[in-house]
């Protein structure tokens, strides 16, 4: 084909219609252009039905348009329906070291993983019958992007242990592009650019100027209705209700008993004349003012008109500021009055726009003239300035692709038509290690993957390497880090640290305490992700003794009982301790080289709890005037709980004691005779002086082991 011209194909459900073009004065020039019908329904809906029928349509046009250029025609642009169009949202997740900035690429492969998400979501909405795999991947744009859960303008450059990305991407189903190819195939074309019937309707009837006006295009074909929506200076929406002008030739045909054809050939024609003859399927022939059809015709207009006006008003939230009808459909009678009644706007606000509506296209104004001319000249129109999707075949790792895109193609765009995990490519960063330390939460990161090779041919390339029709891309996928690992001592040193003591004699090497999940464990123990590990370091005289298995080292017990109905409190040390010389208690400190000594605590004996000491002897010891005397004890009886108990009995909490005389105990008048003092003063003295121990006393006060006693007459 020449390089100066192009052909561009509309292939539509009643009718194909085909343009050779070039560049004119006036921005495009049609060269040549040829229309011609469908003689049977080879399209229902938009889609190709009858691959062989369509094909046969498409080499009618092609031959006479090679005849008018006078050379082959091999490539060709086309169009896709509407209804094709699928979007669905992915988001990608990614974990950061948090110490190297995110690259330009890093973010780019995020945003691919992202569309690998949303090609999830579409496999998950699909039908049974359906796999993503029947949807070519068309682009995708960017929503937002988070890092460590806050919005963020532009990831690259940041720093953060946890980045997010969303887009919406946009896929088509294979089907339509593959039934699109066979046409073409068949008649010695390939497809060299491919968009959507609504965008290329919008790109040509409201140019960029008009898109800040909130306008509804709504492209009216013989199967679908397709709807685009403006405002604000973009395009907002795009949309399409499955039934068009079909609909209203199949209500003429059912009330009139008309052939489908005859029936197309009646409809049209009542714009254009006061009354119709036609013949009827039992081959009656008919006059019928068209006054009468459009009558016959106005619940199924009102039908269609009600379908898209609902779509419109949900999509833009209430009626636009006006509303502009191509295509065939649009010729419909009385539809643009019923529409706009529909919508809630005023009849002069919807309004149906033919070639008129293009600006800077010139040539075939009298096959091109209406409404229907809007879709085709918009296919080459979008050809031309390359707002179209470009078809490359490429090779990844020896498979061969199909590509459609708009703009230039990427590795990147090829791995996603090949269903490769751009994840896989980055070589991730190995999965972290979290653990439990004494309460602290602990994070051992992985090591850094190593990322995948790209070669382009036998090129290096990147995801971002723009790649031609034919390439041979290789993959080498990237080697994912190492995850996180620690032991014991990594995560906690002390775990390591000795203490080197004697016990009651034996020298002791001890380590720390340590448990893994409430287990006993040892410094080079291996730790699992979410383990609780407990360091204890032996710091106390109850640390090394709880260490060694004594059991409770720290316990004190209190005894509670009564002495001649008196209560009393005793604690009572499980052990009892002595550092080196001194005595000393559980939560003493202690360190290396030190000499531990704990003897279990003897029981609470009725002996002491009485205050008797303990030597259980039948005599006592006194001293009179400076000379040592033996007198009888005269020890009392001991009573526990209304029994008469032994002095090496165990108290036990809550006894009765009582301490009862068993004979005369030893007084001061004893101590008296025991000196053979007389009883009778000398001569002279009148006054006879005692004293014990150092204090005055009288006959009758008791004595007591080790007492020393003073008798003088005075």
């Amino acid at each position: 084909m020449s390089e100066r011209l192009s052909l561009a194909l509309d292939i539509g459900t009643r009718k194909v219609v085909g343009l050779l073009t070039k560049p004119g004065p006036k921005g495009l020039k049609i060269v040549a252009a040829e229309k011609v019908e469908h003689s049977t329904r080879a399209m229902y809906d938009g889609q190709i039905h009858d691959v062989v029928a369509v094909a046969t349509v498409v080499g009618q046009i092609v031959r006479k348009l090679a005849a008018k250029a006078g050379v082959p025609l091999t490539e060709a642009a086309v169009a896709a329906a509407g209804r094709a169009l699928r979007t669905f949202k992915g988001t990608a997740v990614r974990e950061l070291s948090g110490l190297l900035e995110l690259t330009q690429g890093e973010v780019f492969a995020l945003e691919l993983e992202a569309v690998q998400a949303a090609q999830a979501a579409m496999a998950a909405a699909l039908r049974e019958k359906e796999s993503a795999r029947d949807y070519h991947y068309v682009g995708h744009s960017v929503m937002g992007s988070r890092l460590d859960g806050l919005a963020i303008g532009n990831l690259v450059g940041q720093r953060g242990n946890e980045a997010e990305l969303d887009v919406i991407a946009t896929f088509l189903p294979r089907g339509v592009v593959e039934s699109l190819q066979t046409v073409l195939s068949r008649n010695g074309l390939e497809m060299t650019a491919l968009t959507l019937e609504p965008i290329a309707a919008l790109s040509v009837a409201v140019p960029p100027s008009m898109r800040h006006l909130n306008l509804v295009l709504v492209d009216i074909g013989a199967g679908t209705s397709d709807i685009a929506i403006t405002s604000k200076g973009a395009v907002t929406a795009y949309d399409m209700v499955p039934i068009a002008g079909d609909e209203v030739t199949e209500a003429l045909s059912e009330a009139y008993l008309l052939d489908f054809a005859v029936g197309e050939t009646v409809k049209r024609q009542i714009n254009t004349k006061p009354e119709i003859t036609f013949t009827d399927i039992l081959g009656h022939k008919q006059t019928v003012a068209s006054e009468l059809l459009r009558e016959t015709l106005l619940p199924a207009v009102e039908g269609l008109a009600g379908r898209i006006a609902d779509r419109v008003l949900n999509l833009n939230g209430g009626p636009p500021q006006a509303i502009m009808l191509v295509g065939g459909g649009s010729l419909t009678p009385g539809l643009p009055e019923a529409l706009a009644k529909a919508v809630g706007l005023a009849e002069n606000r919807v309004a149906v726009r033919g070639r008129d509506a293009i600006a800077q296209v010139e040539g075939a104004k009298t096959l091109l003239a209406g409404p229907d001319a809007i879709t085709p000249i918009g296919i080459a129109v979008a050809s031309r300035d390359k707002s179209t999707l470009g078809f490359h075949l490429v090779h990844v790792n020896g498979r061969s692709v199909r590509l459609f895109h708009p703009g230039r193609l990427t590795v990147a765009d090829a791995l996603l038509a090949a269903g490769i995990a751009i994840r896989e490519l980055q070589g991730r960063v190995g999965r972290g290690l979290t653990v439990s330390v004494n309460g602290a939460l602990h994070i051992i990161r992985g090591t850094f993957g190593k990322p995948a090779k790209l070669l382009v041919g036998d090129q290096p390339a990147t995801l971002e390497t723009e790649i031609s029709h034919r390439d041979s891309i290789t993959v080498q996928p990237g080697t994912p880090g190492e995850p996180g690992s620690a032991t014991v001592a990594d995560v906690a040193p002390a775990a390591r640290e000795k203490l080197c003591l004697t016990v009651n004699g034996e020298v002791h090497d001890l380590a720390p305490l340590i448990t893994v999940g409430g287990e006993p464990a040892f410094p080079d123990r291996v730790l699992q992700d979410n383990d609780t590990l407990i360091v204890r370091p032996l710091r106390t005289v109850e640390d090394v003794l709880l260490h060694l298995g004594y059991d409770e080292p720290g316990e004190v017990k209190v005894i509670r009982y009564a002495l001649q109905g008196e209560t009393k409190v005793v604690r009572r040390p499980r052990y009892t301790l002595w550092l080196g010389a001194a005595r000393c208690e559980p939560d003493t400190p202690v360190g290396s080289g030190d000499s531990l000594r704990a003897e279990p605590t003897a029981p609470l004996t009725v002996r002491e709890a009485a205050g008797f000491a303990p030597s259980g002897e039948e005599t006592i010891r006194i001293t009179v005037n400076g000379r040592p005397y033996l007198l009888p004890a005269g020890l009392p009886e001991l009573w526990r709980n209304g029994r008469q108990a032994g002095p090496d009995d165990e108290v036990g909490e809550g006894d009765q004691l009582e301490v009862r005389s068993a004979g005369e105990a030893p007084m001061f008048a004893h101590a008296l005779a025991q000196a053979g003092i007389a009883l009778q003063p000398p001569p002279g003295r009148t006054h006879l002086a005692m004293r014990l121990n150092g204090e005055p006393a009288e006959f009758t006060t008791p004595l007591q082991n080790g007492d020393v006693a003073e008798l003088i007459w005075e």
